[in-house]
């Protein structure tokens, strides 16, 4: 499965290599720009096709969307699993209902969260709050590409789950197997990986 979604994620060029700031404001050699994966159809089917089988073993009732990114592939999951769908504001609107949901959300109904990807998972949390806010249940989180920078343990301490399709370092391999990178971006974004906070500083 992780060479099947490598392989969609390659063929739509999300991988960049070069000098980037992160939202974080840390610095890194690679930058995964998921956000275009709508725009090349038959990654995105396959992507979505793993994510909707993933959803399914959750035996949750509503997925939601992380805005802005978590938004469209949400979206294509609700179709595909032909569940109902929502999405999470970053911050409540200032007008109207002052929620932070859009769409409709009953108390007690059981929701994953989902989004493009996760570096620290610290932007997780307020969608977490938002969702629990209104009385229903969220316990898990699902994301294309885990960048493994402490997601998975920043979520933990809000009592959330963390499934991923794949991690960056699963990415990285394919694309060297592949000749998708050479080998000084390779051996930069490795040693990224190790240590992604003293390689930022």
């Amino acid at each position: 499965m992780s060479k099947k979604i490598a392989q969609a994620l390659n063929d739509a060029s999300v991988m960049k290599f070069g000098f980037f700031t992160l939202a974080s404001n840390r610095t890194s050699p690679v930058y995964i720009d998921i956000r275009i994966l709508p725009s090349s159809p038959k990654p995105f089917d396959t992507v979505v096709d793993a994510l909707v089988k993933k959803v399914k073993s959750l035996g949750v009732d509503v997925v939601a969307g992380c805005e802005t990114a978590g938004i469209a592939i949400a979206a294509a999951i609700a179709i595909k699993a032909k569940m109902p769908m929502i999405y999470v504001r970053k911050r409540a609107k200032g007008y109207g209902t002052n929620s932070m949901i859009e769409g409709v959300l009953e108390k007690g109904q059981k929701v994953v969260l989902i989004d493009d990807m996760i570096t620290n998972g610290k932007s997780k949390i307020g969608f977490v709050e938002g969702v629990r806010k209104e009385g229903a249940i969220v316990t898990d989180c699902l994301v294309i590409l885990d960048r493994e920078q402490g997601g998975t343990e920043t979520l933990a301490e809000v009592d959330l789950k963390l499934h991923s399709l794949i991690t960056l370092n699963e990415v990285l391999e394919f694309m060297k197997e592949s000749g998708g990178v050479d080998e000084d971006n390779y051996n930069i974004t490795k040693k990224y990986l190790s240590n992604p906070e003293q390689w930022s500083n």
